[in-house]
């Protein structure tokens, strides 16, 4: 039996090992592209002040949709990496549940992708517009924690990591072409609950966001089980 520093220690081993898999020089490139991202707009805001950005208008171009973007990145490849090296077979053959794999690396890229997105929040707080960016930025990780799930669902079900990144950027795409029609609207995936439309009740219109929020994240959740479920299909076929 393990003592209790034997178990941190592994734990910490696994952890790393498991982030150098799912976040192979990926964080590199993210956040080289947030930060030119984040320049080209500040470049635009200085020399064309009076094109300037709402707080609504900063939270939702410079926090929810790159959120988004970044969720299919990060989620779009981590089977089709497993399948690259030949090692998802052996995932399945490991004494460990494949959902405690799969899950793992799942939340290694929830927190990854909340961090960023409270920096990103924070960022545009201080060079954009003013607004709550704590709030703006665990707003915008519901709609990323969708899309995170959703891409690795499509993922294990196209067993392509590219078709599910085109997939999940199709549905992007739907959702903000969308947006003009439901943005008064309490269904809204990008809704935000700081911004109640005029003439609505302020209690109402917060209990609508926070349904809107949890079935949202409850959605993702669904997502989630079923990419665990289609891989355990996999696995049964593998045996």
């Amino acid at each position: 039996m393990l003592s209790w520093g034997e178990l941190f220690a592994s734990v910490w081993t696994f952890s790393c090992l498991s982030c150098r898999i799912v976040f192979h020089r990926k964080l590199f490139f993210m956040v080289g592209g947030v930060l030119c991202y984040y320049a080209v707009l500040y470049g635009l805001a200085v020399f064309r002040p009076g094109e300037g950005f709402s707080a609504g208008r900063a939270l939702h171009v410079l926090v929810e949709i790159p959120g988004t973007v970044l969720a299919i990145y990060l989620a779009m490849d981590i089977v089709a990496r497993e399948r690259d090296r030949n090692s998802l077979e052996i995932l399945f053959s490991t004494s460990t549940s494949h959902y405690s794999i799969w899950i793992f690396r799942l939340i290694s890229i929830y927190a990854v992708l909340l961090l960023t997105l409270m920096v990103q929040s924070t960022l545009a707080y201080f060079l954009f517009a003013e607004f709550p960016f704590v709030w703006g930025g665990l707003n915008a990780f519901v709609p990323a924690f969708l899309v995170v799930n959703l891409t690795f669902f499509l993922a294990i079900l196209c067993r392509s990591g590219n078709t599910a990144g085109m997939l999940a950027l199709a549905f992007i795409i739907a959702v903000l072409l969308s947006a003009e029609y439901l943005k008064d609207t309490p269904y809204s995936l990008f809704l935000n609950p700081l911004d109640p439309p005029l003439g609505t009740d302020d209690s109402l219109w917060y209990e609508e966001a926070l349904c809107n929020r949890l079935a949202v994240a409850a959605a993702g959740l669904l997502c989630c089980f079923f990419a665990l479920r289609q891989m355990e299909s996999r696995e049964r076929l593998l045996a």
